[in-house]
């Protein structure tokens, strides 16, 4: 079996399509189990239809076995409702021990694949917003490939303080993606981030694979994602 990689989608700010990215890179490579890290929402278990079962952080709350949302032969979806109705009721109460355990399964999540045998080789995290530099550090240190997420808001005026937050996420990123660009903010984005995506219409049926199948119509973004993921298989 490959080495499993390790990729986190992570974000400074909230809304940045740091989700739907998640799901267009797992279609387009494949061979993927994405876990639904994001505790403030769980968008990613909803926009692919994963029953409401034990996910990743089911081990740490009451030891059940994890449940696999099997999407094709080729992408896998591990749960987050636990994490994000348990963040929803006590909030930064819990906040360490959720990082915690989403830093276990960075560092468990090789052994985990292989023991469970499904056919990936690689774990892509669709992390919350506003994760703290040290867990990106660890991340990296882990050997997992960041990406780092934003929008126009990068490209934009912004004050010193902000421009530097964006700096200290960049530094532990591997690659850094602008995204939900509108075309004649391209040439500048790709200024500033070497991947540029730009926004497009959202399909009726709120479904992983028909999301992906609407970035991906784009030339543009079609090349962008497939740049992405040469990336992560050479890193």
């Amino acid at each position: 079996m490959r080495p499993i990689k390790l990729v986190a989608l992570t974000s400074l700010d909230g809304g940045v399509g740091k989700t739907t990215l998640s799901a267009v890179l797992a279609v387009a490579k494949g061979y993927t189990l994405v876990v639904d890290a994001d505790w403030e929402k769980a968008d990613l278990s909803q926009l692919f239809r994963a029953p409401r079962k034990p996910g990743w952080l089911a081990p740490f709350l009451d030891g059940k076995s994890i449940y696999i949302h099997k999407v094709s032969p080729w992408l896998y979806v591990m749960p987050g409702y636990e994490a994000a109705e348990l963040f929803m009721r006590r909030g930064g109460d819990v906040l360490g021990d959720l990082i915690e355990a989403l830093l276990e399964w960075a560092e468990g999540a090789p052994k985990f694949v292989s023991k469970l045998r499904v056919p990936v080789d690689t774990v892509v995290f669709d992390t919350t917003a506003a994760l703290p530099l040290d867990v990106l550090a660890k991340l990296q240190k882990m050997g997992a490939f960041n990406v780092f997420v934003a929008d126009r808001r990068l490209i934009s005026r912004i004050s010193d303080v902000k421009a530097e937050q964006y700096r200290q996420y960049i530094t532990y990123s591997a690659l850094a993606v602008i995204n939900m660009l509108e075309r004649d903010e391209l040439k500048m984005a790709k200024k500033i981030a070497p991947i540029a995506l730009k926004h497009v219409k959202m399909p009726a049926e709120y479904y992983g694979p028909a999301v992906a199948n609407a970035v991906l119509r784009d030339r543009e973004n079609k090349k962008s994602v497939e740049n992405i993921v040469m990336r992560i298989k050479t890193a």
